[in-house]
Order: C-alpha cells, then sequence, then structure tokens
C-alpha cells in the first residue's frame, strides 16, 4: 500500500529510540502507516517480537554509550525519544536511563545531525505531578512531581530545553498508557476481571488516561507541525475519570459486575513496601513499589488538553470505553486476562 499521500515530503527517515517497547513499537506502526523510513534504536538483547514483520532498520546500541549512538543518529530527519525507564530499584537507576540517557542522546545528536528537523522528547505527566486542587492541569503549571520516575523525566525535560536554541524541540507529556500490548495497566484490568473497583484512601480520586493509539496520533501530530518546535504538549483522553468510574468502565468491558473496594492509604504503602522489597531480595526490579504508592494515592491527575487540540488539531477517538473494549479483546486473544 503507497502511503506517500499522507506522509510530508520533506521527511525521510525518522529515529525511534525504545522501538521494541509498547509506546515505541506502537510509534513504529504509526510511522509505516504514514509512509515514513523507520530506523529503530535497539539493544542486542532486545526483544522484537513487536517489530517481527515490519520493514524497518535496526541499529543496536546504548543510550548510556555514545559511541553507539552515532550511527542510529546519522542522516535521520526527526527523532522519537521513546526509551526509558518507568520501573526501577534506586532513584540513580531512574536518572541514569531518563535523564544521562536523554543528555547522550541530544548531545550525539548536535555533534552528527546538527541540521536534524525535529527532536521529540516523550516525557510524562509524571514530570509535572498531580494537580493542586480538582481543575485539569494544563502546561503552564509549575512542576512538582512526587516520584523518582517524574523527577528523572522532568530532568529529561531540562536537559533537552538547554538546547531549544540550537534543535527544534518538542516535549510531549502523556498520562497513564494503556492499551494492546500494555503490562502496566494489565494489573488494573485484572482487578476489574475479579470483580472489584478499587479507590484509595477516604473520598475520590481522579486520573486522566490515553489509549496507546491516540498518544501515536498527537506525538507525530507534533512531530510534523511546525509550530510545534518548542513547545510542550499534554496528550491524553478528552475526559478525566475517577478510579471508580475507569474501573467500572473497564468491568464493563470485561462483561463483569464489580464491587467498591476502598484501600486506605496505609495500607497501599505497606504491600508495596513488603513487594519491593520481596523482589529485591530476588534480585528482580519490582512493578509495584512505594515509588508507584506515591503516585496512585495522589487525589487529583486530570490533565487539560485544549493547548493540543487547538494547536495540533488532535482529537482522541478512544475514550475510555472504547479503548477498554479493544485493549480486553487483545488481552484475551493474547491469553493475558
Amino acid at each position: 500500500m503507497d502511503n506517500s499521500a499522507n506522509r510530508n515530503t520533506n521527511i525521510s527517515w525518522v529515529l525511534v529510540t525504545g522501538a521494541n517497547g509498547f509506546v515505541g513499537s506502537h510509534l513504529v506502526e504509526g510511522l509505516l502507516d504514514k509512509g515514513y523510513q523507520v530506523r529503530c534504536l535497539v539493544r542486542k538483547t532486545s526483544d522484537l517480537k513487536w517489530l517481527s514483520g515490519l520493514e524497518v532498520e535496526y541499529v543496536y546500541g546504548d543510550m548510556a554509550d555514545r559511541n553507539s549512538l552515532k550511527a542510529a543518529i546519522t542522516n535521520v530527519d526527526i527523532i522519537f525519544h521513546s526509551a526509558g525507564l518507568t520501573k526501577a530499584k534506586t532513584r540513580e537507576d531512574y536518572f541514569k536511563a531518563n535523564a544521562e540517557g536523554t543528555k547522550n542522546l541530544i548531545e550525539v545528536c548536535l555533534q552528527e545531525n546538527p541540521k536534524l528537523k525535529r527532536f521529540v522528547y516523550i516525557s510524562s505527566q509524571a514530570a509535572v505531578g498531580p494537580g493542586a486542587d480538582e481543575r485539569p492541569t494544563d502546561e503552564t503549571a509549575p512542576c512538582r512531581p512526587v516520584s523518582y520516575y517524574g523527577e528523572s523525566k522532568l530532568e529529561g525535560e531540562r536537559i533537552v530545553l538547554n538546547y531549544i536554541s540550537r534543535l527544534p524541540i518538542t516535549i510531549i507529556r502523556p498520562p497513564a498508557v494503556y492499551g494492546p500490548r500494555d503490562t502496566d495497566m494489565l494489573g488494573f484490568f485484572k482487578v476489574a476481571k475479579s470483580g472489584f473497583r478499587i479507590s484509595f484512601g477516604r473520598g475520590e480520586s481522579f486520573i486522566s488516561l490515553v489509549q496507546v493509539k491516540d498518544l501515536i496520533d498527537g506525538v507525530i501530530l507534533a512531530a510534523e507541525n511546525p509550530k510545534a518546535a518548542g513547545q510542550t504538549y499534554f496528550i491524553a483522553d478528552d475526559r478525566v475519570y475517577s478510579w471508580r468510574e475507569a474501573f467500572s468502565i473497564i468491568a464493563g468491558a470485561l462483561d463483569k459486575k464489580t464491587i467498591p473496594l476502598k484501600i486506605p492509604k496505609s495500607v497501599v504503602f505497606i504491600l508495596a513496601f513488603l513487594a519491593e522489597n520481596f523482589c529485591l531480595l530476588l534480585g528482580k526490579t519490582p512493578a509495584f513499589n512505594t515509588q508507584k504508592a506515591k503516585e496512585i494515592t495522589q487525589r487529583y491527575w486530570g490533565l487539560n488538553i485544549s493547548k493540543a487540540k487547538t494547536e495540533l488539531g488532535f482529537v482522541p477517538n478512544f475514550p475510555l470505553d472504547k479503548g477498554a473494549e479493544e485493549t480486553v479483546k487483545w488481552y484475551r486473544e493474547k491469553g493475558w486476562l
């Protein structure tokens, strides 16, 4: 199928870091659908199952090794930096991957490809932190991350912004991302399948979400729009959900009835502490830890996406009911649920 009519004819090759991951692999597919030629930066030990059968070029390298990045960066027009660490044992590990790795990439880029047409850094809502009240957060909000992950992503933003006068940089901040291939949100789908809708602490808590296909649409729109250079955008669903509502919608996609289960914040942290230390004893990186507990027990994670809608023409196509149905179907087909 010829996709040339859908693409910017001034663009040829693009680089995707973290291309084998959940978001990265969907981004690769989205770029190929737009007619781009895609180069994937992966490690020699990377699992490439989500890229199997795609017409891409592989370059093997590591964000910690500047020399290994040179071949990946040469002669590309756009870099999509989606590589990052969402789970780690220590604060140092987060910063080494998400901040130092980003610095290595952008500095090699300046050396090897100073005429780059766009550098897109996929950051996170965690870099900003939760809202101070129940008004959806926009891009003008002060950054107050509550976790090591958020702090490291914010440092990554600060690093790339140091070069904003020398490279056209765009920052994307998604909230929690879900969809086919995702393992981080899978646990919440399993909880809903077990018949519970969870809330944390007293009162109601709120979150923004984004289905991965909507995120990819927003990322590509930002990369292609000349006005997005030097800008930061939240890309998310058009609605803010309470935890209770989100679980109810996911349960509906699973054809399950649920009962409410309120978990005191103190219990969340006890469970996180136990899980964290048990995994550390086994030499594993915990999926759920005290850092994650800090994030999920915050009251308000709502986002305002007006800027992306107005400046990029971004329109989310996957509200949670539609996105959950597609995700549940995929999980079931793969035997994950």
